[in-house]
């Protein structure tokens, strides 16, 4: 079918407008967005045809027009690539021409060419999509005529033979053209191999660009290749878990002939719940967030809600997205009619019978923490960015309860006058159980009214006496708990076996709340911290665990034959002695190290010794008055790194007139590095915690890396004071043996945000002057990939500057 339709785009002041009629470009227009006579008269002229935009909603904010009622057929491509594209998370414009390719003018009218070629893109990409996803595309455009045609399947190629040596295997893919030959990748391979023969846990430092993925998967494959084992490779997200899964290891199963049973794995709140969808399906919802959701649902093949990048982007996509998971007291087991296809279920089996599983470090805590009940025994285990396991392990192995936490079970009972009391039982039942779920309604409203009295800081641990007046209202929460996981267990004889499932879920879930606060409330293990932490949602009540070491050495280590533990940043020149110590292994493994092999000639450090300490209150101002200086001087995209938000919001509170992002006000970290990348120089984005490793900005995306202040761990931290009493206890160094080394570790972390390719250029600018005034300062320097300068003022910085940006 013949496609004819008007494409329109909002650029520099200016509407854009294409006509494009027999797949070709019939006209081009452009007129002042001010000239909103001139927007109404080039529609009426095209009457009856489809008008197509990006993001309907900001056309017709910043545009003013409103169709008033004139019946024009809208397209919008941002919803439609939600619906054919639902894993792109960057659902800008801008970003996804990228995909096309195609490069527009910076006219209006060539981004409304780019939005019409957007259009025939997605068209021609939904026809491979499955019928029944098709349905929902259609309700987005005129015609389901627009559609494009399946794709030709792409030939199948030949399968090579099988390798059966490391160096075999990478001469291999050097040679088919797969990889370039890198000296320190080939050895990282072999001591990698080491490890898998029986050789234990190696600790395996590799900087940016040795290629440490390849570098552990090849000799992994090999050795399953040569045993009947199991192994577990562990990412530290979901996001590095997926581009290990669909695009390093599918390529090297591929060019090495292997034939192996691979599964991906998540936690079961990742995964649809289809019984929740069929609840979604029949709510009225906009057309533009049913139809990207059926579509998506209709060609899943794993259910994995991460696969709903886009439209979790969108508020009213997400608020529709929470209700979705699968969770363990929905669950209404075989029972449920949805069973055979249950994607989380169907999940866990597959990596209960893979021979290689790909999870990530929650996960891996999650398995630990069950005994090993999720992934089953293996005898291999990689974990990548191990430095960051300590911390994931001790929040899998945490227990936690906020306000949050039992009103959402209760709202899954009663929602108003929904809600699954009301779909199960009588007048009288549902009375007795409205009843006793007012009671605890009540008592959780008493207990955290009590927490927030007794608990008044912002963060602390606490111990017996500070939970005594906790107590009476802790056990009537308790009790109106079991109360009410009793009532509901006197239900389930009379309901069908699916409810009478579901509803003893929800009453051992209940049970299990009552026993966490219970626990909370007895503060009395010396090998768990005790804690709390208050934010904008309320006070946290956390038990954790002091040191996740003594887990690992008795339930993981000794079940092992071989594992790599590997990062960019292991070692704080301690040979990862620190790591090896939190983790439980007792005599030091085998540690070896590769440098990044990136130049650094390009590459320049300056310490701004000039600035104030801090602390002190004059530092905010003299940050930004710097950053200020040198964006206007030096017009680059730059990244500012803090460790508290107090710090970053006063520094950005004096940065008016620079553009400048601030991670939380703008969005969070994948949404703002989105914008980050789209956002023409100079400009600078304030960070926190997330942005201090796991992001890669290459090439002009980041050129100026700044770290306000040195990252020591907050003193103020539960865990880090437990941690620190220990160590004094023992007649150790706590300053010198914690606070030192994970602070020099951080570091290391962020700065290698600068530099992840071999032609990246920038300038680290150290802001905190305590590395020149202090002896630690010396462990700072010694971790940065060049020799670093002493700034004097922003004059002498410019100066430098300019002369490394020439």
């Amino acid at each position: 079918m013949s496609r004819e339709f008007i494409a329109l785009a909002l650029r520099g002041g200016a509407v854009g407008a294409v006509h494009i009629r027999a797949g070709g470009v019939a006209e081009r227009l452009g007129w002042p967005l001010s000239d909103a006579q001139a927007l109404r008269a080039n529609l009426r002229r095209f009457s009856g045809l489809p008008v197509v935009v990006h993001d309907i909603a900001s056309f017709r904010a910043v545009s003013g027009w409103a169709d008033s009622g004139q019946g024009t057929l809208w397209v919008d491509t941002r919803t439609l690539a939600w619906a054919v594209w639902p894993e792109e998370l960057d659902s800008t414009l801008a970003h996804l021409v990228g995909r096309i390719p195609y490069m527009p003018s910076d006219e209006a009218a060539g981004w409304a060419e780019a939005t019409a070629r957007l259009l025939v893109r997605l068209l021609d990409d939904a026809g491979s999509a499955p019928p029944a996803a098709q349905d929902m595309i259609a309700m987005l455009l005129p015609d389901r005529g627009w559609i494009g045609a399946p794709a030709a399947p792409s030939p199948s190629r030949e399968r090579r033979v099988a390798v059966r040596s490391v160096g075999e295997a990478f001469a291999m893919l050097t040679a088919s053209g797969t990889l370039a030959h890198r000296r320190a990748q080939v050895a990282y391979a072999e001591a990698a191999a080491e490890a898998f023969g029986g050789g234990g846990i190696y600790l395996l430092e590799a900087g940016p660009g040795t290629g440490k993925t390849i570098g552990y998967l090849v000799p992994l494959l090999l050795a399953l290749g040569e045993s009947d084992g199991r192994a577990v490779v562990a990412t530290r997200t979901r996001a590095l878990q997926e581009q290990l899964w669909r695009r390093d290891l599918p390529l090297l199963c591929e060019e090495m002939g292997v034939d192996l049973e691979c599964a991906l794995l998540k936690g079961r709140e990742n995964y649809l719940c289809l019984r929740q969808l069929e609840e979604v399906r029949h709510r009225l919802l906009p057309r533009e967030i049913l139809a990207p959701l059926l579509a998506w649902a209709a060609q899943t093949d794993t259910g994995d809600l991460d696969g709903l990048a886009g439209l979790r982007s969108d508020p009213v996509g997400r608020e529709v997205i929470r209700g979705l998971p699968d969770l363990s007291y929905r669950c209404g087991g075989r029972a449920c009619l949805f069973w055979d296809r249950c994607p989380s279920r169907r999940a866990r089996e597959m990596a209960r019978a893979a021979r290689l599983v790909v999870v990530n470090h929650a996960l891996l805590g999650a398995d630990l923490a069950s005994g090993g009940a999720i992934l089953g025994p293996y005898d291999l285990l990689v974990v990548d960015e191990a430095h960051a396991l300590p911390e994931a392990l001790r929040d899998a192995l945490s227990d936690a309860l906020s306000p949050a936490v039992i009103p959402r079970l209760l709202g899954e009972l009663r929602r108003g006058q929904a809600g699954l009391l009301a779909a199960w039982a009588g007048p009288a039942a549902v009375g007795r159980a409205a009843e006793a779920w007012e009671q605890v309604a009540a008592a959780h409203r008493q207990f955290w009214a009590d927490a927030s009295a007794a608990l008044p800081r912002d963060i602390g641990r606490y111990g017996p006496a500070d939970v005594g007046r906790l107590l009476p209202a802790g056990r009537l929460l308790g009790q109106t708990l079991e109360g009410l996981a009793e009532t509901i267990g006197e239900l389930a004889p009379n309901l069908s076996e699916d409810a009478a499932v579901q509803a003893r879920g929800l009453g051992s879930e209940m049970r299990r709340m009552a026993g966490l606060v219970e626990c909370l409330l007895r503060p009395e293990r010396e090998d768990t911290v005790f804690w709390y932490v208050r934010d904008p949602r309320g006070l946290t009540l956390t038990a954790s665990p002091l040191d996740v070491g003594d887990r690992l050495r008795a339930a993981l280590w000794p079940d092992l034959v071989g594992g790599v533990l590997t990062s960019a940043t292991l070692s704080v020149g301690d040979d990862g002695c620190a790591l090896a110590r939190d983790l439980g292994l007792d005599s030091p493994p085998p540690f070896r190290a590769w440098p990044s092999p990136f130049p650094y000639d390009r590459v320049g450090a300056f310490v701004l010794r000039y600035l104030p300490h801090p602390d002190d209150p004059a530092f905010p101002e003299a940050l930004a008055s710097t950053l200020r200086r040198v964006l206007a001087d030096v017009p680059r995209r730059a990244l500012a790194l803090f460790t508290s938000r107090r710090l970053l919001e006063a520094t950005a509170g004096h940065l008016v007139g620079t553009p400048h992002l601030v991670q939380r006000r703008d969005g969070e970290r994948e949404g703002l590095l989105a914008r980050f990348r789209h956002s023409p120089p100079p400009v600078v984005l304030l960070g926190l915690d997330t942005l201090w490793e796991g992001i890669d900005l290459p090439g002009e995306q980041l050129e100026l890396l700044v770290v306000a202040r040195l990252p020591f761990p907050v003193p103020g931290d539960p865990l880090i004071q437990a941690q620190a009493e220990r160590m004094a206890n023992r007649g150790e160094n706590p300053f010198q043996q914690l606070f030192i080394p994970r602070a020099v570790l951080r570091l290391r972390q962020g700065v290698g945000r600068l530099v992840r390719t071999p032609t990246d250029r920038g300038a680290v600018l150290l802001a905190d002057p305590r590395i020149a005034t202090r002896p630690y300062g010396d462990a700072f320097l010694r971790t940065l990939p060049v020799h670093a300068q002493w700034m004097d003022g922003p004059d002498q910085l410019i100066v430098a500057l300019n002369d490394l940006f020439r």
